[in-house]
């Protein structure tokens, strides 16, 4: 989990309580401070520190999510590592169910996620994903096959790939792009076991100007790595400068949809 000074300390309780109440437990818990965090951000680590044991990296200067994720999963003792959000929460059978299945011989298993405002109990929409290896690199040639923050994974076949890299808000699509060409395994569980908060500004920030130059230079990346074709290349680009040049009402509405169905 990496956490970042904007986080709201009774968003990083809930998250921190709800992996307190696995009935997996993990052996450990890796928080990597990006940058310094407030004293109440700090005094909330310090507090679960107390009971658990948390392993606390700190990077002194802000690096983004990416190069924080891949410090953290430097110092992480376990060859199986679970993802998880700072604002995010977790049902208590999140981390059996996923373990279970890990150990079956998959390098990469996540689960569907259920996108909620405010309170857990209202939820918007149900962020759905293929469960089949076949049919997660068929989704990955048109968006981000697993949720990210919920998925757990090898460590060695993550290293293998690259480890995490510097992909501004695509950090997660290119990792598991490169695992894809690698030869890492995918599966996710079909059923929702974690918890995404959301609000209209996070919706807001999946548009604009900035956002689709990110998600271009991103698809030519992986068309340079073989993964798109160029009809992939064009397809995908097409339908982000519709999507994310729309106004933000219209935006909304789409996302809805595209996560009900998927």
């Amino acid at each position: 989990m990496s956490v970042y000074y904007k986080e709201k300390p009774e968003y990083l309780n809930e998250a921190l309580s709800s992996i307190f109440h696995q009935t997996k437990a993990p052996s450990e818990i890796v928080i990597v401070k990006d940058g310094s965090l407030t004293k109440e951000l700090d005094d909330v680590i310090d507090r679960f520190a107390q009971k658990a044991p948390v392993k606390i990296i700190l990077i002194e200067k802000n690096v983004g999510l990416g190069l924080a994720l891949n410090e953290g999963l430097k110092h992480s003792s376990n060859e199986i590592v679970a993802r998880m959000d700072s604002d995010d929460i977790i049902p208590p059978d999140r981390f059996e169910k996923q373990l279970a299945t890990i150990e079956k011989g998959y390098d990469v298993v996540s689960c569907w996620s259920t996108l909620f405002l405010g309170e857990i109990d209202k939820a918007i929409a149900v962020k759905k994903r293929p469960e089949t290896h076949e049919d997660i690199v068929k989704l990955a040639k048109r968006r981000s096959p697993v949720s990210h923050a919920a998925c757990l994974y090898r460590k060695s076949e993550v290293l293998a790939a690259g480890g995490y890299q510097h992909c501004e808000m695509y950090e997660d699509y290119h990792l598991w792009v490169r695992m894809i060409l690698n030869g890492s395994k995918f599966y996710n569980v079909q059923e929702s076991l974690y918890y995404v908060r959301t609000s209209q500004e996070q919706v807001s920030r999946r548009g604009g100007m900035k956002y689709l130059q990110n998600e271009i230079r991103t698809f030519l990346e992986f068309h340079k790595m073989g993964f798109f074709s160029f009809s992939d290349l064009v397809v995908n680009t097409v339908i982000r400068i519709s999507v994310r040049l729309l106004p933000i009402k219209l935006r909304s509405l789409l996302l809805k949809l595209v996560w009900k169905k998927y």
